[in-house]
């Protein structure tokens, strides 16, 4: 029997009906966050022009940027490393813990631009081109329907504020040798040359200037992809959960039910209707009578296990581009978000450390730095770990949708197929870091609590010394 209805699943999906007329356009999901990254040279420039010479001329440029800002962050990467080296029997650990900040900091940053750009970009570009090409836009025909336009708005409000947060935080560093006025540069390290002469200083400057912006981008292209897509991919779990709970309403309009069926049928289903929070980003929305009679299909075109097939086989659909498009994302992050983990524990505490050993005369400005370093990296380690979560709980929910359908109604006629996809739909999915943590808001308070273990210990050396 269950091979049975696998096999006319198959063959019913090859004309799966997906609504050619959709209430939204359909438009590049990843506008804002690619920008970010080409501004990291993460991502290509514009190549598709048809004029060869713009073509050529895109390409030669996106070649030099990359190069150029290569040099910048791995020339100062090499100066910090320097620093640690020349300055390490001097016994000023604060110093010595900035250069380790800005070494940890300045090594992620040029990992990311590699793997990004030259290691993962086809992966990456493959997940783009999937999410942009097959996700739906809204839920199917029934009673109640929900878009994606909800998922939408929160995906532009969430990475633009993090982005915008990410270039305040970093940028800020710039302002202090304004402030003081005393030629000092943002990142204070080890030059082989006396810096503070006339225009060596203005040029140092700006590589440091450039520098800090490459981190900014960086730090927020990496992990705002991860949350644009963790945004988007609930998005879409939320238009499937609506179309698994009007299932039964799909199948009915494939029949061509009357007007009095299809109300027995909506009065059995009020009841599902009216519970809170079955969706994570959408809205919910009441279709019209008028509106469901005009998706009606032929009269008696198919009976209710047909039709019921014909439903749950575009389900069935969506959750499998769902599962595609999430284990791709979990190809592409395992393995950094293992060390995202170990760097970001070592962050929290160095820059803590800092933030109170600092007692400069100057030091309200540094700390005020530190801080925002501080929380901006918790902030990180939050949405990495709270998307994924996020992912994980909407993966489990697919089994209730089903449920808040009158399955009662037909139980004796497609027991079969709930008991199938119940079954199947008990397996969630985990975003992982490296297969060996899951990532989820437990991580992230663990990983807070190993950060400051490291900072008692840390203080203690330090006073012992």
């Amino acid at each position: 029997m269950k091979t049975e209805i696998q096999t006319a699943n198959i063959e019913i999906m090859k004309s799966t009906d997906i609504p050619k007329e959709e209430p939204i356009e359909r438009r590049d999901l990843f506008t804002f966050i690619v920008s970010v990254m080409r501004t990291a040279a993460m991502y290509t420039l514009r190549t598709e022009y048809q004029n060869s010479y713009m073509h050529l001329l895109t390409t030669v440029l996106s070649w030099s940027y990359e190069i150029f800002t290569y040099f910048v962050c791995v020339h100062i990467e090499i100066l910090f490393m320097c620093s640690l080296y020349i300055y390490y029997d001097d016994g000023d650990l604060e110093f010595l813990v900035n250069c380790l900040i800005q070494t940890i900091i300045y090594l992620w940053t040029i990992s990311m631009k590699l793997y990004f750009r030259r290691f993962r970009h086809s992966t990456l570009s493959d997940i783009i081109s999937t999410v942009n090409d097959k996700h739906q836009l809204r839920s199917a025909h029934g009673f109640t329907y929900v878009t994606v336009s909800g998922a939408l708005r929160q995906s532009n409000l969430w990475i633009k504020s993090y982005v915008y947060c990410c270039f305040i935080g970093t940028i800020f560093w710039l302002v202090l040798p304004i402030a003081y006025r005393d030629r000092s540069l943002p990142l204070g390290c080890w030059y082989p040359f006396d810096y503070k002469q006339p225009i060596v200083y203005e040029v140092v400057f700006f590589l440091q200037a450039v520098g800090q912006i490459q981190v900014a981008a960086a730090f927020a292209s990496s992990s705002g992809f991860h949350m644009v897509l963790g945004i988007l991919i609930s998005g879409q779990y939320d238009l499937l959960i609506c179309s698994l709970k009007n299932i039964l309403a799909t199948s009915y309009l494939k029949m061509g039910a009357t007007i009095p069926e299809l109300s027995e049928l909506q009065a059995a289903q009020s009841v599902a209707d009216a519970e809170v929070n079955q969706y994570s980003y959408s809205v919910e929305m009441q279709a019209s009578m008028t509106e469901l009679m005009q998706q009606q299909g032929p009269s008696n075109a198919m009976d209710l296990p047909t039709a019921f097939r014909h439903s749950l086989s575009r389900c069935l659909e969506h959750h499998r581009y769902i599962i595609c498009v999430l284990e791709k994302m979990e190809r592409f992050y395992n393995p950094i978000w293992l060390f995202k983990i170990g760097e970001v524990t070592f962050l929290m505490c160095l820059v803590a450390f800092v933030s109170t050993k600092s007692t400069t005369a100057n030091s309200i400005m540094r700390m005020v730095s530190l801080g925002q370093y501080l929380l901006l990296v918790l902030y990180e380690l939050f949405i990495i770990c709270y998307f994924a979560d996020v992912v994980y709980q909407n993966s489990q929910r697919c089994g209730e949708a089903l449920w808040r359908s009158p399955w009662q109604l037909h139980m004796r006629q497609l027991r079969s197929y709930y008991i199938i996809f119940l079954i199947n739909s008990r397996r969630p999915f985990r975003l992982t870091a490296g297969k060996i943590y899951n990532l989820n808001v437990d991580r992230f308070r663990s990983t807070i609590t190993t950060a400051f273990s490291f900072l008692t210990l840390l203080q203690k050396m330090d006073a012992r010394g």
